[in-house]
């Protein structure tokens, strides 16, 4: 075997495992910079930062797309919106005490209706008048459980007390 024969058979081998080296960074470049505009446009509205770091990424292969990992802004637009959600909840928990269950609006503490949704948050208890939580069974200013067996109960502790026949002298 001659070296040149050895040569003109590598050649053609070379040549195409070149191309196929040479397509296969042209691809990771195009992927690149596909990725930079994907990366940028998930991070900024601002249409200018979005052209810079594709062109970035474009002009200067691969150590475009390094550059812009570094100067990218830290948060995606979805990651700024849910930390402005979580802000705003947050605070809105430690201004407002009370909020309605349904709406989350504020509301006041003796409210029995909220004046946003119309939403019932108290009750009136049938013995006595009083603002009761939905979620007790009892009234605690009566005793009255909304039974009528209870009602002769929870009205015997409302009777007004009969005076003594000393106060009647007395006055």
């Amino acid at each position: 075997m001659d070296i040149r024969s050895l040569i003109t058979n590598v050649v053609p081998i070379l040549t195409i495992i070149g191309w196929a080296l040479g397509a296969y960074i042209v691809l990771l470049w195009a992927a690149s910079v596909l990725w930079t505009y994907r990366d940028i446009h998930a991070r900024s509205e601002d249409v200018v930062v979005q052209v810079l770091a594709v062109a970035l990424a474009l002009l200067l292969p691969f150590a475009g797309v390094v550059l812009h990992m570094i100067l990218r802004p830290r948060q995606t637009l979805t990651e700024k919106y849910e930390r402005s959600l979580e802000e705003e909840y947050l605070r809105r928990d430690l201004e407002e005490k009370y909020v309605c269950p349904h709406c989350q609006r504020g509301i006041e503490p003796d409210f029995v209706v909220c004046p946003h949704c119309h939403t019932a948050l108290r009750r009136r208890c049938g013995a006595c008048d009083r603002v009761v939580d939905l979620t007790w069974s009892v009234c605690p200013y009566c005793g009255d459980t909304g039974t009528a067996s209870q009602a002769s109960t929870a009205a015997a502790y409302r009777r007004p007390r009969r005076p003594d026949p000393a106060e009647l002298v007395e006055r």
